[in-house]
């Protein structure tokens, strides 16, 4: 059997940070990734919420596919696609961008350009500040708000196109733009944005959730960033298909 497998970064390869600049990847976390890259029974995308570009810089890792910006952007081993509204969209975005930016204010806010899409991160706002960021988020974006769809993360909004596209879309995509029909699909992610994929692979795919707590419509579970390293370090065809098996019986 062959197996295309797809990983989220922040809160599944890499702890999360404060600030996404921030980040730390597990330089044993990558050594692994790219030894599966190059074994012919595998293939390896990272399927992000960050910028193409920064998950590409943040990564450095050769023969693996990068999708950006919750699948909007993706690098198909050199070959790059951008959903074909967003140029159009752009605009819109620098417009939201500059609003938000001139309108809060208020300490330990970050907001992050994407080009596709924004995220404002509260990780380091006072809880106390929390209520008063809330009311000026929607107001910043009232105007906006038809053209627009707003998710929320794990301290995190998003501000996304009003598309029928996620990175559930995105892995459909990869996986017929790469003619992988007779590869199994395996999805690991820790966010809520991760659960559009889980529903695209719930009945050919396996699929992970990291953390606890939070319902998920993934079949599986790992604790933390660590138990996703030790995963794929132990990931051979013997314990995929215990997966699979486990899959199958519920």
């Amino acid at each position: 059997m062959k197996y295309i497998l797809f990983l989220d970064f922040d809160g599944t390869l890499a702890p999360i940070a404060k600030s996404p600049s921030k980040a730390i990847f597990p330089e044993a976390t990558k050594k692994i990734i790219q030894k599966l890259s190059f074994n012919p029974k595998f293939r390896v995308a990272v399927i992000s919420g960050r910028g193409l570009a920064n998950i590409k810089e943040l990564l450095k890792l050769k023969n693996i596919i990068y999708a950006g910006n919750h699948g909007y952007e993706i690098n198909i081993y050199g070959q790059h696609w951008q959903h074909p509204k967003l140029s159009n969209i752009r605009p819109q975005m620098v417009e939201i961008f500059k609003i938000l930016s001139n309108n809060i204010h208020i300490k330990g806010v970050i907001i992050e350009d994407k080009g596709a899409t924004l995220s404002l991160h509260y990780r380091m706002v006072a809880k106390s500040d929390l209520p008063e960021l809330r009311k000026i988020f929607r107001r910043s974006i009232k105007k906006q708000r038809k053209s627009v769809n707003i998710t929320s993360g794990k301290k995190v909004w998003e501000v996304r196109p009003k598309l029928k596209w996620n990175k559930g879309e995105a892995v459909k995509m990869i996986i017929q733009r790469l003619k992988l029909k007779e590869f199994i699909p395996i999805y690991i992610g820790d966010d809520k944005t991760d659960e559009d994929a889980f529903k695209v692979l719930s009945k050919n795919g396996v699929t992970v959730k990291v953390g606890k707590g939070s319902k998920s419509l993934a079949r599986h579970r790992l604790e933390d960033v660590k138990a996703v390293t030790r995963f794929l370090n132990n990931l051979n065809t013997d314990c995929i298909d215990k997966l699979l098996e486990a899959r199958k019986s519920r």
